[in-house]
């Protein structure tokens, strides 16, 4: 009767145990999109939305690395007496992340992470008054990329999550898809 017992509740408790999705050597590869770009200059349109890819690899069972690439492009109108003229800016970001996990169940993995990278960006100007491009130097742009942001997936199966981040990064918000390996 006791190991009939002892069964019975070493079942019941290993239903409620917590699986941990995040461990050492695990491996993730998200594509998301984002909402709202620190890229995106004031007063500009949005063009090609913020999207990622990214990956982690657990070096611990609570710290990851990886990488991320970003585009995103936006483009800002104006006119100036009979001309009109816009710029026109384009962002690669490729960068490498770190991640620390702080809280894992058997549905959710929550992470706060860094990301340092370098930014290829481009700006260009086009006018309807071409005589007014000659005075128009096109910057020099692109850089440093950082980021700081906290996120968290959803595991819906085993090896299939939804994510999403807030923070600095390709956007101010990224949401998407998460697939462990």
């Amino acid at each position: 009767m006791k190991k009939v017992l002892f069964s019975l509740i070493v079942a019941f408790v290993s239903t409620f145990a917590t699986a941990q999705h995040f461990e050492n050597g695990a491996k993730f590869f998200h594509a998301g999109v984002g909402v709202i770009s620190p890229y995106a200059y004031s007063g500009s349109k949005m063009g090609v939305p913020p999207v990622h890819a990214s990956f982690e690899i657990g070096v611990t069972d609570q710290i990851g690395v990886g990488g991320l690439v970003g585009y995103t492009t936006s483009k800002y109108e104006s006119a100036y007496w009979t001309s009109k003229y816009s710029w026109k800016y384009s962002y690669l970001i490729i960068g490498a992340r770190g991640n620390y996990h702080f809280y894992q169940d058997d549905k959710f993995d929550v992470y706060g992470g860094l990301m340092l990278g370098y930014n290829v960006a481009s700006a260009k100007f086009e006018s309807t008054d071409k005589s007014i491009e000659v005075f128009i130097t096109e910057p020099k742009v692109g850089g440093v990329a950082f980021g700081a942001y906290a996120g968290g997936r959803y595991f819906f199966n085993e090896n299939s999550a939804l994510f999403a981040e807030i923070g600095y990064s390709i956007a101010w918000l990224n949401i998407g898809f998460c697939a462990k390996f």
